[in-house]
């Protein structure tokens, strides 16, 4: 039955009606991530799919946010609920507003967000919202991430919040202030009408829905899907087991205020007969001198989707949900929410890189077989911005984010870490570039991509492997800038694994001499000078030597484990036929039981 939107009243929803209108909600935001997908003017939103795309109601609920970057979506919200704080009822059909503020709900400067209320009838009814990552946004250096930033001021080009389109037309004189400040205008002219076309495909896809289903149903459905997210998580939770547990770690630190590293602390509490877990964040360190203060938007989003993960597939990841999670932060903190003016551009990377596991591993604490260990943190030199002028095209400036090589997954109770995993900001969800089409898109050579062996955290469950890297610059006057992590503490395991390798990064000279540069670099190499890189692995999950024989044989022949390894930290006995290694378990079970009975607890050191 169609109604007219908005003059029928309708009891429960049937569950027939809840999936296919959940599924069509979703369907509306793959439309839209499609759409910016195949209009995308930069590389690393046509090859990489940096960028996310969703929808809230008008009471900034969420249905979906599993369609995504996790730290995109998470707290996605936080995007309409500022424009209906600063604008009010001044929000008109045809509108659309431009936000890549951390003090206005947006992540980072380089997250470019552009939302539109969804009008039916005159009555603001959704948000259609979509976030692309830019390769530029008017920093002093070419590119969006500022690690050494000291304030705001040092991040470019800021749009808190501002109306970009007004009936359908552009303001033209925002455009202009975009374009004058960003070094390739033309190409981000072409990624705002992409973002731009993902926000309008969500218009029309939200309205097509309510024109069917009538207004009223609609609504009926989102309070009734937020209830069942709601208990869906609550059930969750009832499984866990009660308790409080605090952990710290170190990150790698470039200020003089840490010489021992930066602390983060994360306590969790979870009280099944509440249904509620609570993720305290009270006690860290005041904001720093530095780019990697968390926005609130990544600090909720990270926490979100760490404890999600522990409660499994099934609860909806929704703002139903999301309620059953408590998260106590203080303003002006670094992991926490910013105070005016501390610098956030790299807030969707490197501390958030270390949040997730940090929340996610104190639940192993809790109860072996939870959590997960800590995958790659920062971004490794292979996924460097790079910038300059394209000999090739007759001198053309350019500038782009490559995102390759971003590896190390995280061991966790029955798998090992995924493959391109990455970050725990974007968990797996970023596309990883072909070294085709990096060479294409600009004047770079890929002289290696490889596995680096032993890299991975060992574990029952191992972290998976690092990237090995090399960027040969094809022209002079080629620029790399980067916010690489893991160097001096690298991702950690978790119930008895071992930490995975470290990061670094290198630059070669033409005469094959290689110099070590800081995890924040910033560097031009002419012709033949190569920017090297060697990426983390991911931490393991469980004691090395309960690793299953089998497995490790298998890790040996492809290359992952050295047979030197398998048999010194996994206690393993290999055979070898000359093609293909096997494992002898009867002397494996005879070597474990040597380890453990001289090294009752696994060795911490990265072999």
């Amino acid at each position: 039955m169609n109604d007219v939107a908005g003059t029928v009243e309708h009891d429960e929803v049937d569950m027939f009606t809840m999936v296919v209108l959940r599924r069509r909600i979703e369907a509306v935001i793959r439309n839209m991530i499609n759409t910016l997908f195949r209009t995308g003017r930069s590389g690393v939103l046509n090859t990489a799919m940096d960028f996310s795309c969703s929808v809230t109601d008008s009471e900034f609920r969420t249905v979906s946010t599993a369609l995504g970057l996790p730290v995109h979506v998470g707290a996605i919200d936080l995007i309409p609920k500022a424009i209906a704080k600063k604008f009010g009822d001044d929000q008109h059909p045809g509108d659309c507003f431009a936000n890549n503020s951390a003090y206005h709900g947006n992540t980072h400067c380089g997250d470019f967000t552009l939302c539109a209320p969804v009008f039916l009838d005159g009555e603001v009814i959704f948000y259609a919202i979509a976030r692309a990552h830019l390769g530029d946004i008017g920093f002093p250096t070419p590119t969006t991430y500022g690690p050494l930033s000291r304030d705001i001021y040092e991040e470019g080009l800021k749009l808190p919040c501002v109306r970009i389109q007004r009936n359908y037309v552009d303001v033209q004189e925002v455009i202009d202030i975009c374009q004058a400040n960003i070094r390739a205008p033309n190409q981000f002219y072409g990624d705002y009408l992409a973002t731009l076309a993902a926000v309008r495909t969500g218009e029309i896809g939200m309205q097509q829905i309510c024109r069917q289903y009538g207004v009223a149903r609609v609504r009926k459905f989102l309070a009734q899907f937020q209830e069942y997210a709601k208990t869906m998580a609550i059930a969750a939770i009832r499984k866990l087991p009660a308790g409080r547990v605090t952990r710290e770690a170190r990150y790698d630190s470039e200020t003089d205020l840490y010489p021992e590293g930066i602390p983060i602390r994360v306590t969790i509490d979870v009280d099944p007969e509440e249904g509620m877990i609570t993720v305290d964040l009270m006690n860290n360190v005041d904001n720093l001198p530095l780019g990697i203060n968390l926005s609130e938007a990544t600090m909720r989003a990270t926490c979100y989707t760490a404890v999600l993960t522990v409660l499994g597939p099934d609860v909806p990841r929704s703002t139903g949900a999301y309620n059953r999670i408590r998260i106590l932060s203080r303003e002006g903190a670094a992991i926490g929410r910013p105070k005016f003016p501390a610098a956030t551009s790299c807030a969707t990377t490197n501390l958030t890189q270390l949040l997730g596991p940090m929340v996610r591993s104190a639940f192993a604490d809790l109860r072996k077989g939870l959590g997960s260990a800590c995958g790659t943190l920062g971004m490794p030199a292979s996924c460097a911005v790079v910038s300059g002028q394209d000999d090739r095209r007759n001198g053309e400036r350019f500038i782009n984010q490559i995102i390759m090589g971003f590896w190390g997954g995280p061991g966790l109770q029955g798998h090992d870490g995924w493959f391109t995993h990455g970050g725990s900001g974007s968990m797996g969800a970023l596309w990883q570039s072909s070294i085709e089409i990096v060479e294409q898109q600009q004047p770079v050579l890929v002289e290696a991509l490889e596995i680096i062996e032993d890299s991975g955290g060992a574990g029952e469950w191992c972290g998976a492997p690092g990237a090995y890297c090399i960027f040969r610059s094809r022209t002079d006057g080629i620029r790399y800038t980067g916010n690489a992590a893991g160097h001096d503490f690298p991702p950690f395991g978790v119930a008895g694994g071992l930490d995975g390798s470290q990061n670094d990064v290198l630059w070669e000279g033409r005469d094959g001499a290689r110099h070590t540069l800081a995890n924040s670099f910033d560097i031009i190499l002419n012709k033949d000078e190569k920017l090297v890189s060697k990426g983390s692995g991911g931490g393991g999950y469980g004691n090395p030597l309960d690793r299953n024989p089998d497995l490790v044989a298998r890790d040996v022949q492809e290359g992952w484990v050295s047979p030197a390894r398998a048999r010194q930290t996994f206690g393993v006995v290999l055979q070898c036929d000359g093609f293909k290694y096997h494992a002898d378990h009867a002397a494996t079970g005879r070597l474990r039981a040597d380890i453990s009975a001289r090294v009752p607890v696994p060795l911490k050191a990265y072999v």
